[in-house]
């Protein structure tokens, strides 16, 4: 198969699942995020006392982006900044109690939309698609 052609439906694949999940958060999340805070929110949920520098590097955003994100979602009581008691020149990210509930609530919207994306796929051709799918993320990385 033609590697071009892999790399354009998977990008139109992403532009479709991108739209179609920042649908469902505008339409049924109660407090509103874009795709990309709530993906910040979970790195932040699931590691408590992230630095930012930390997670700069494992989004490979601008440090200025994923500040005004995490000033948006501190703006929305989802998560807050401490100072580091071991280098009082970085803050610590941890998530509040609100966050956990939105991060839970969003976490559900994405169960509930890939429930309907796979409706009536055979779970094996599931199973061989996340498959194929993490081979390719993983050499994604390598290039």
């Amino acid at each position: 198969m033609n590697e071009d052609l892999i790399v354009t439906n998977i990008g139109k694949l992403r532009n479709k699942l991108h739209r179609a999940i920042k649908q469902r958060y505008a339409t049924e999340a109660e407090i509103k995020l874009t795709v990309e805070e709530f993906i910040l929110l979970k790195m932040i949920g699931a590691k408590t006392d992230q630095i930012l520098q930390n997670i700069a590097i494992a989004t490979g955003k601008n440090k200025s982006v994923i500040m005004r994100m995490i000033d948006s979602l501190e703006r929305k009581g989802l998560a807050k900044r401490t100072v580091n008691p071991d280098d009082r020149r970085e803050n610590l990210l941890s998530i509040t109690d609100e966050g956990k509930t939105t991060l839970a609530q969003y976490n559900e919207i994405e169960k509930r939309l890939s429930e309907e994306l796979l409706k009536d796929t055979d779970p094996e051709k599931v199973r061989i698609f996340m498959e194929v799918t993490a081979e390719i993320s993983a050499r994604a990385d390598k290039v």
